[in-house]
């Protein structure tokens, strides 16, 4: 199922729809969640934007199932998933990630374009992706921007955080019990609502114009620089097309298929 945007009442929910797999990434669903993300922002009604997964985890990353095959398959996801990023941090209202379960690899990724992230104390947050022989490369610039200097251990380390200890880290902004995450995004939602919605959209251009300067704390690569975006998307690509990464993704998903 492809994900699915719906609006009501001045908020747009993105929902991935793919429960069964962990709402994973295949090029279709990356390419429905960028036209989506591009309804968007040419929406004047919408001043806040949730985006979420359906079922028990946000999502779990790419579909390498397809990817085990022909390992270059990867480059396209990887292309999309950039895309994706940038139109999210483009956007001019709040992005609200609600999360629960894994958001991982890809998934994580997109919390990076997102202004706050909602997790579940018991979510599984990170990069796991060095054991496929890839690189979170993409990730860099954007979880740079949230988390400073710590994203450099989070995308070196391929560590898997629960929410309280991402929330510690600066990769998530809220952190409650799951039981609790729906009613704590709607209330970020109504604060962010009662905002004056024209001084909302000027903020965020203004972080932008600051990010794309490099200015002051955010160091010397620009979070949202196009060029810095389209280099760290290329490195990634650049080791998909490589040996290393086609023999340890077809050594991991064959192990995944003997423990089912």
């Amino acid at each position: 199922m492809q994900p699915l945007l719906a609006i009501h009442a001045r908020i747009a929910h993105i929902t991935l729809r793919d429960p069964t797999r962990r709402n994973a990434l295949d090029a279709a669903a990356l390419g429905t969640l960028r036209e989506h993300l591009a309804a968007v922002a040419t929406d004047a009604s919408v001043d806040v934007l949730v985006l979420a997964g359906e079922g028990p985890a946000f999502c779990a990353g790419f579909d390498l199932a397809a990817c085990a095959e022909e390992p270059r398959r990867v480059e396209p996801l990887l292309a999309g998933l950039s895309a994706c990023v940038q139109v999210l941090r483009a956007l001019d209202v709040p992005v609200v990630a609600r999360v629960q379960g894994a958001a991982l690899a890809g998934g994580c990724a997109l919390l990076t374009g997102c202004d706050f992230v909602v997790a579940a104390r018991d979510a599984q947050l990170g990069y796991p992706t060095h054991r496929i022989g890839i690189s979170p490369a993409i990730s860099i610039p954007s979880l740079a921007s949230r988390m400073g200097a710590g994203a450099r251990a989070l995308l070196m380390g391929n560590d898997i955080l629960d929410g309280q200890t991402a929330h510690a880290r600066g990769l998530v902004t809220h952190v409650v019990d799951a039981e609790g995450l729906d009613a704590e995004v709607d209330a970020l939602v109504a604060r962010l609502l009662q905002k004056g919605p024209a001084a909302m959209r000027a903020t965020k251009r203004w972080i932008r114009t600051v990010e794309e300067r490099g200015a002051g704390d955010l160091g010397a690569v620009p979070p949202r620089d196009p060029a810095a975006m389209a280099q760290a998307r290329d490195a990634s690509m650049a080791l998909a097309s490589g040996e290393e990464f086609a023999t340890m993704l077809r050594a991991f998903w064959a192990s995944r298929a003997q423990t089912r």
